[in-house]
């Protein structure tokens, strides 16, 4: 399947063409067949909502998993905080990519604190930020440890519990590849539940290599500060014009 969102159309055609009802993670029990559609946003807010209108033009729903603190967008500022409740109002639902790494101490590597305490701590803040309840996480980079672990928290869904990961087929395509052959398995019939993870980051009109998206994002970064020093220094074109960019 290419990276491309023509692939990515032809993947919802097939899913409802075979049946496949697109739940939620809180209304999958209704369905005796379904799929769950979900997306962890890793690096780029504006190409999730670029992936949230198309879903919606495929008639397709789905969940954007956001982190809290990224080195790559700040949810609380004006601008992201609008690309998120657009993604909402597109009919998505957003849920919180919670990172453990970032609390693990450098030696020895282990988790400080315990696991759920400190997602719920960050969908108490995360929620407080949007001004609406979240109710879903999803882990980013998960350890072995998480993965065997089906954590219970209060009030929310684990993505990662045994439910999902038992129930469900769960397919993803995690470091631009597809571990299994994913149309061939939706035309099987074999998984009437399925649970699909997919990376907006990888996907474009046209099917660029891995190496090129890195390429096109890494650079498209000194436009990104051009416009934020444009937009908070005074007369800043005195100093750089926007031709200067490169």
């Amino acid at each position: 399947m290419d990276f491309t969102f023509r692939a990515y159309s032809d993947l919802i055609a097939s899913l409802k063409e075979n049946g496949y009802t697109m739940s939620s993670y809180a209304d999958h029990s209704k369905y005796d067949k379904c799929v769950i559609l979900r997306h962890d946003i890793d690096l780029c807010l504006e190409t999730a909502l670029a992936f949230a209108q198309y879903e919606q033009s495929l008639k397709a729903k789905s969940t954007y998993f956001i982190l809290l603190s990224s080195d790559s967008y700040n949810i609380a500022s004006r601008r992201n905080l609008d690309i998120i409740h657009d993604i909402r109002r597109l009919g998505h639902g957003i849920g919180l990519h919670f990172d453990e790494v970032k609390y693990q101490d450098p030696s020895p590597s282990h988790i400080n604190k315990d696991v759920p305490e400190l997602i719920e701590n960050e969908i108490n803040i995360m929620s407080e930020i949007l001004e609406f309840q979240i109710t879903t996480v999803s882990m980013h980079r998960p350890s072995k440890e998480t993965l065997a672990s089906d954590y219970q928290i209060p009030s929310v869904i684990n993505s990662y519990s045994k439910t999902f990961f038992e129930e469900f087929k769960y397919l993803s395509d995690s470091r631009r590849f597809w571990r299994e052959p994913i149309l061939d398995l939706v035309d099987s019939h074999q998984h009437p539940k399925l649970h699909i993870l997919t990376h907006p980051f990888w996907y474009s009109e046209n099917n660029l290599s891995a190496s090129e998206t890195c390429e096109q994002f890494v650079n498209s970064a000194n436009h990104s500060r051009y416009m934020h020093m444009r937009e908070n220094i005074r007369d800043f074109d005195e100093f750089m014009g926007e031709e200067e960019v490169k």
